[in-house]
């Protein structure tokens, strides 16, 4: 399914595509998201170098990143219930395998904050870039580029 046209947003808001890989949620932004979809097969690709796998969407094949593997967390059991994301990375199109697909995040540029040094940028990643607090659940802002670098 393709996410549906956004009401027009403030040049000082943000839109996020928010999602959850283990227990940890994350979000990018809206306009990187191509499409959202459930879990087709994708096809194993032994060996291949940073990847999980390859997609075949719509005759398009597509690389694959499953985002526990990149996370360090520990494979489901089920992955049945498990999404994708295809988004632009650049000039290409990966596609990013979570757990699921939670909701679209308004929010205000000023709301976004930097992830805080501790113990020597303990907390640093190349992964996350800032942190969307919303009540008392805090939303990791994914670096799209340092993930498929990375991986």
């Amino acid at each position: 399914m393709r996410p549906e046209p956004a009401p027009a947003v403030e040049a000082s808001q943000v839109q996020l595509c928010a999602f959850m890989v283990g227990s940890e949620e994350y979000a990018i932004d809206i306009h990187r998201v191509l499409e959202i979809l459930h879990i087709p097969a994708p096809a194993e690709f032994p060996r291949a170098p940073g990847f999980d796998g390859v997609l075949n969407l719509r005759g398009e094949i597509l690389p694959l990143l499953d985002l526990r593997r990149v996370f360090g967390t520990p494979p489901r059991s089920d992955s049945r219930r498990q999404g994708l994301l295809v988004c632009l990375v650049g000039r290409r199109k990966i596609a990013f395998r979570v757990d699921k697909v939670t909701q679209v995040v308004r929010a205000s540029r000023d709301e976004l904050k930097p992830v805080p040094p501790l113990g020597g940028d303990a907390l640093r990643s190349p992964h996350v870039i800032g942190i969307c607090p919303r009540g008392s659940r805090l939303i990791l802002l994914l670096n799209l580029r340092a993930v498929v670098t990375a991986s």
